[in-house]
């Protein structure tokens, strides 16, 4: 995986520079190539889930700050699931809203609108659960490595982790890598994404971790921020933004050449954004003849 750092660092190569207003100018092409990647693409890696808890005759359920916009939602009393349907305009919206005192449950459909998920007819009662698929905004990749902070604990199939020191709050989403080492009490060198942070010691991971346990507070970590595009996809906005820079300063072979390959991550990431699964077909190409049982007769 390519971390904020290491984007800024491949640039500073290809480009054969450090000076700090060109990479300056590359933060700007990385963050402008990770959201025409996401656009183009419409993967399902910037999905999320949320969920609200009704309360009875409230129509309106604040987002998440992080929601772009809305993908599903579903209503759900006892272990009855009733997915809802969206309503498009805020014509049709307003229609509805002509009788404000109707309520049921579950409700049949839902707007989104300033931060909000308004649903129709209002909840009639409470404790009733609301999730919500979403898409994801996007925020600027712009914060380096953090290299300083040791692991003291985390424990093999856990997701708890405790480090020395260097969490925030901003930094669910963000990712830890256990420094890879044959000595004891050192991590496996992959990458786990931060679930939540508790305080600027102890976090929670989204997956368990895989690696041998650490306990003796000797394992080196790198704390980073990552693209939400897939891993394979990551070196593409180092493209975007080399041949951004080699057209800036006049050299349309190189920028070309770049440009190029940018194109065929866009058409790659396309088709790997279709499916979640890793095998993409659906049919192994046999012929068959689909035969309609009303139009046989049996003799």
């Amino acid at each position: 995986m390519l971390s904020y750092t290491s984007l800024r660092n491949r640039f500073a190569v290809l480009a054969n520079t450090t000076n700090s207003t060109v990479l300056t100018n590359a933060d700007a092409w990385i963050n402008d190539a990770h959201r025409i990647f996401i656009s183009k693409t419409n993967g399902y890696f910037t999905e999320a889930t949320g969920t609200e808890t009704s309360v009875a005759s409230q129509q309106a359920y604040a987002l998440p700050y992080n929601c772009e916009k809305i993908n599903s939602v579903t209503f759900t009393i006892d272990d009855f699931k009733y997915p809802l349907i969206e309503v498009n305009s805020r014509k049709d919206w307003d229609e509805l809203q002509m009788n404000t005192a109707v309520t049921a449950d579950p409700p049949q459909y839902y707007y989104q609108d300033a931060g909000k998920l308004y649903l129709w007819p209002t909840p009639a009662s409470a404790s009733n659960t609301i999730n919500f698929n979403y898409k994801k905004r996007v925020i600027d990749l712009n914060t380096a490595d953090i290299t300083t902070s040791t692991i003291t604990t985390l424990a093999n199939g856990s997701t708890a982790l405790t480090v020395s020191a260097g969490l925030t709050a901003q930094m669910p989403g963000f990712w830890i890598r256990p420094t890879f080492s044959t000595t004891a009490n050192t991590g496996d060198g992959n990458w786990y994404e931060i679930y939540s942070v508790t305080s600027a010691t102890v976090a929670v991971l989204v997956r368990e971790y895989g690696g041998v346990s650490i306990a003796a507070g000797t394992a080196a970590s790198t704390i980073a921020q990552m693209p939400l595009i897939p891993e394979i996809f990551h070196s593409s906005l180092v493209d975007y933004a080399i041949s951004e820079y080699w057209e800036m300063n006049g050299d349309s072979d190189r920028a070309s050449a770049y440009r190029a390959k940018w194109n065929n991550a866009l058409e790659e990431g396309a088709k790997y954004s279709l499916n979640k699964t890793t095998n993409m077909v659906i049919d192994d190409g046999c012929d068959r003849e689909i035969l309609n049982p009303n139009l046989t007769v049996m003799l």
